[in-house]
């Protein structure tokens, strides 16, 4: 069975200890850099068992601070199809609210109404 990988885009200082966990660090120090990190590797494929080509990354992490400052063209982009998922977390600066309030903007499109107020 083959498996989908892990990666996290962010300051090299938020993201390096991750690769401990077995997560592809992917260093990034601006929002240009991180908007084209999270192309690349959106586009990685892989071939599974039996010879056909994947995504390689079901999950993409990207810190607070630099998803915030995605264009909401490119984020649109980014979020089209199942996978990978690009999900928000903290730096190391802490959290700055943006993934909470990407979820419930998510939430509200998907049933209609704020259902995390």
């Amino acid at each position: 069975m083959s498996s989908y990988r892990i990666a996290i885009v962010g300051s090299r200082q938020s993201i390096q200890g991750f690769s401990l966990l077995g997560a592809d660090i992917v260093p990034a120090e601006t929002t240009d850099e991180a908007i084209a990190a999270l192309y690349r590797l959106k586009k990685e494929m892989a071939k599974d068992e039996k010879g056909m080509e994947r995504q390689t990354y079901a999950i993409i992490f990207v810190t607070e601070d630099l998803a915030s400052g995605i264009p909401a063209e490119d984020e649109k982009k980014l979020a089209r199809g199942a996978l990978p998922a690009i999900i928000p977390l903290p730096s190391h600066r802490g959290s700055s609210g943006y993934g909470l309030a990407r979820l419930k903007r998510i939430v509200e499109r998907a049933v209609g109404s704020d259902m995390l107020a």
